[in-house]
């Protein structure tokens, strides 16, 4: 899932009208992109038994389903991705970077930031200059110390505005509009701040507290007061409190009806997560509940909504309606609510303002104009004004910028879409995959084919096929490799036609040479160590043939209940059918099957004396891993270790001088902050 088929999804739960031709302008993509985002959907849709998107000959889009739509079921499915399962944007990622580090509790390294949020080394150290220059410009210190990390070096009650407003540029208008949490990327950034996962306990002790003092938020502000809540919960069980010195500044709230509002909600917190607050978090705490607007409470029959809260409610829904999102661009927001705020100032004072451009825009932009009428009648209404249209084409000026700027940056962070065919099927494309992401900022695998299979690229967006054998496609792009193993020539040929796609031309190999990262030089992330055990292990093994030594990598599977004891043989069967692709390189060979793994995990054996797999380069073997993977999350992590591993000679070579079993698991475990 990506932001786009995320979106898709949402609108046609709650019912919105989904048309693939309209997808296709709205999203300014090809029609076999929309058309492969909802083949995705529906793989993914159908492991979880959801009712799957239909598609009728008119282009429409719908939830194939009989019943009611069960919005709640589709939740728990958006809910559920991970940072491995949801491809972000490189706007998304700055976002999710910024509040990992926002939130954490002291040092936290460069090997913690990439194991979070899932990418390489490489693609994160690529976005730290962004990511550092942004808190230059918000004022923040971001401090980098050699073996430690990162921190960030502010007030606490800074760290607090930096999450806050990141939470609220980024904010999810469904979920206080609907009460559903049906946005991917949302949940993703939220749960970097709530490491206590109290969010929805949070929502029902404000209802609660509603309830017993008849006083009731509006609903976007009882969507900012969940999210404060939430923060300074966890924020007190991680021992990142604000000084006391500031209950003297917010003393005279105590008269306030809001601070029986926050001191009983703590009370009852205190209680269930067996936490101790300061009256100063019951201050802070009162002191943004004073912001919020009220629809009634006891002592009075309304109350007015804060100016503030208006014009952000408007611009969240015009923003929702073009799918902008603002993601670390602070300014950007601020700039909008402060115009909206002069306008309102001019319309309430009878100031008339002229825009000498207004009928460029509203030949321009008509659109932006009729979605900005459409949303701004709340406001309207609060204030007892009515927007001009003089005024409305400043903000339509204001957002056709913004949209401008998203196009470019869209194109800046686009990525070319990629089909995978190799002719010695999945386990040898997901060596492949693992090769790749020293590319994964250029590009975005959407589909993986086997040579006889290649009808189902044309469908699925790609717009290069990388491929072991040539094929007969004159529709799209093709990268022949010299190798599934992908060496530096390889990379350097696809990044070329990756640019060629891109821009238009070929870079100059210089450029080239720049923009590869040699995969040998990444850090190993330490999945691969995490499915082995000293008793999957075995040391200079006397195989009598090929078949023996396979036989054996997956006894260790078995004998540790990783496996059904049909997968040894299936293993060996592959072998004889496809030949020796899993001879993946000089000296390594990694054995699999398809059905009858039971848990995920990983065996090593080495051979003594190496032994002859038939492979016509890679031969002999001395290191047989037998593989048992459930997810291809797992998939990628481990077999990008693998790769990283026995892909490098001088790597080998020292565990090649590892005695025992012991010393050769605590030797790979050492590569995981080793530099090759």
């Amino acid at each position: 899932m990506n932001r786009r088929s995320n979106k898709i999804l949402r609108e046609l739960v709650l019912g919105t009208r989904q048309n693939v031709t309209e997808l296709v302008e709205k999203y300014k993509v090809q029609e076999r992109t929309i058309r492969a985002d909802i083949k995705e959907l529906n793989d993914a849709l159908e492991k979880y038994e959801l009712p799957l998107i239909m598609l009728d000959s008119d282009g429409e889009l719908s939830i194939c389903t009989k019943e009611k739509i069960d919005v709640r079921a589709f939740e728990t499915f958006i809910c559920e991705h991970t940072f491995y399962t949801y491809c972000m944007s490189k706007n998304e990622r700055a976002a999710v970077l910024v509040m990992i580090l926002l939130s954490a509790n002291g040092y936290i390294t460069v090997e913690q930031l990439k194991d979070t949020i899932g990418v390489s080394r490489t693609t994160l150290l690529r976005d730290l200059p962004e990511i550092k220059k942004w808190f230059e410009e918000n004022k923040m210190e971001l401090i980098s110390q050699v073996h430690w990390g990162y921190i960030v070096n502010v007030p606490e009650y800074e760290i607090r505005k930096g999450i806050l407003k990141l939470l609220e540029v980024n904010g999810d208008d469904n979920e206080y509009e609907t009460g559903y949490s049906l946005g991917a990327f949302w949940n993703l950034l939220i749960h970097q701040m709530d490491k206590l996962n109290i969010y929805n306990d949070m929502k029902q002790l404000v209802i609660q507290q509603e309830e017993e003092l008849q006083s009731f938020l509006s609903d976007y502000s009882f969507f900012e007061a969940v999210i404060e809540l939430t923060l300074v919960v966890n924020r007190i069980a991680n021992h990142q409190v604000l000084p006391d010195y500031y209950a003297g500044t917010w003393s005279n709230l105590m008269e306030s009806s809001k601070y029986v509002f926050s001191s009983n909600l703590f009370q009852k917190i205190e209680q269930e997560y067996e936490i101790k607050i300061s009256e100063t978090e019951v201050l802070y705490y009162t002191e943004c509940l004073k912001g919020k607007s009220y629809l009634k409470d006891k002592t009075h029959k309304e109350n007015s909504l804060d100016i503030r809260l208006v014009i952000a409610e408007t611009l969240y829904h015009i923003s929702s309606c073009f799918g902008i999102d603002f993601y670390l661009d602070f300014a950007l927001y601020d700039l909008l609510i402060a115009h909206m705020r002069s306008a309102v100032y001019r319309l309430q004072t009878g100031e008339t303002l002229r825009n000498p451009l207004k009928e460029s825009l509203l030949r321009e932009y008509p659109e932006i104009f009729r979605i900005i009428r459409k949303n701004i009648g709340g406001l309207e209404e609060y204030i007892g004004c009515e927007f001009s249209e003089d005024e409305m084409s400043f903000m339509v000026l204001y957002f056709a910028s913004v949209l401008e700027k998203e196009k470019v940056e869209s194109s800046k962070g686009s990525r070319v879409r990629v089909a995978l065919v190799c002719e010695t099927g999945r386990g040898t494309a997901q060596f492949m995959l693992a090769k790749l992401h020293a590319l994964d900022e250029f590009i975005d695998i959407v589909n993986v084919s086997s040579v006889h299979n290649t009808k189902e690229i044309q469908s699925s967006g790609a717009q290069m096929i990388v491929s072991t054998i040539a094929l007969d496609n004159e529709d799209i792009p093709c990268a022949v490799v010299r190798s599934p193993i992908l060496g530096r020539d390889d990379l350097l040929d696809i990044q070329r036609m990756v640019f060629e796609i891109l821009e238009g031309n070929a870079g100059t190999e210089q450029d080239l040479e720049l923009d590869i990262v040699n995969p040998v030089e990444a850090d190993i992330q330490g999945a691969f160590y995490n499915l082995l055990s000293e008793e999957r292990i075995m040391v200079d093994f006397q195989a009598e043939d090929w078949e023996d030594a396979v036989r054996q990598a997956g006894r260790l599977l078995y004998d540790t209940g990783a496996v059904e004891e049909r997968y040894l043989d299936d293993m060996v069967e592959n072998i004889k059918i496809h030949g020796p692709y899993i001879v993946i390189w000089p000296g390594t060979a990694l054995p699999h099957a398809e059905e009858g793994g039971k848990q995920e995990a990983a065996s090593l054996l080495r051979l003594k004396p190496p032994v002859s797999f038939h492979h016509e380069s890679n031969d002999p073997v001395r290191y047989v891993i037998g593989m048992s993977l459930q997810s291809a999350e797992s998939v990628n992590q481990a077999l990008y270790d693998v790769m990283m591993i026995f892909g490098n000679e001088k790597t080998k070579q020292m565990l090649d001088q590892m005695h025992d079993k012991k010393a050769l698991l605590e030797a790979i475990n050492s590569l995981k902050t080793m530099k090759k």
